[in-house]
């Protein structure tokens, strides 16, 4: 019995708080980009779309950016892709969300079509590169865990960030849109 409330523990920790990913170099800590009022300037990636388009961040200049690494197989990115969704349809227009697969990294986007549309993601789904992810979990959060989920302003400065998932975590990403879009 010890044995099984053990097990069902370590699930629940793994299931909202989130899964492991392979590597990750520290660079910045995150008490360093936590005392930056500023925030952290975003690196501007371009990766591919599942449908083969190629995306860059800085096309969204001007706009909230929300920007999930996430992996197919990891039960908490399972879980917070479908609050990002309903934000992504809530702020229509005034914020975008990409959605970041690890799984796949360097691979045919393709692949993730199923994912997509087995999950009703409607906003964009890119594949990382090894760089893209360096540049957020190893030199921003510098922990090799997923989903990792960062807003960026409207000038590309992460300015929120969350590693893990819980339903919490909805109110508190609203908050950062709202307050993040009454900026200048």
């Amino acid at each position: 019995m010890k044995k099984l409330l053990v097990a069902l523990l370590t699930l629940s920790v793994a299931t909202f708080v989130g899964c492991g990913k392979e590597t990750a170099e520290v660079g910045k800590t995150q008490e360093e980009v936590k005392r930056s009022e500023e925030g952290v300037k975003a690196y501007d990636f371009e990766l591919t779309d599942v449908n083969g388009k190629k995306v860059k961040l800085s096309d969204f200049k001007g706009k909230v950016v929300i920007v999930q690494f996430f992996g197919t197989y990891c039960p908490a990115c399972r879980m917070e892709i479908p609050t990002l969704e309903k934000l992504y349809k809530d702020y229509a227009g005034k914020i975008v969300v990409l959605g970041i697969s690890v799984d796949y990294m360097d691979e045919n986007p393709a692949k993730l079509k199923s994912f997509v549309r087995e999950m009703g993601i409607t906003y964009p789904v890119l594949v990382s590169d090894e760089r893209t992810w360096q540049e957020y979990a190893g030199r921003i959060t510098g922990l090799d865990s997923i989903p990792q989920t960062y807003i960026l302003d409207k000038e590309g400065f992460v300015r929120y960030y969350e590693v893990g998932f819980m339903p919490s975590y909805e109110k508190l990403f609203r908050k950062a849109v709202e307050e993040l879009l009454k900026e200048q």
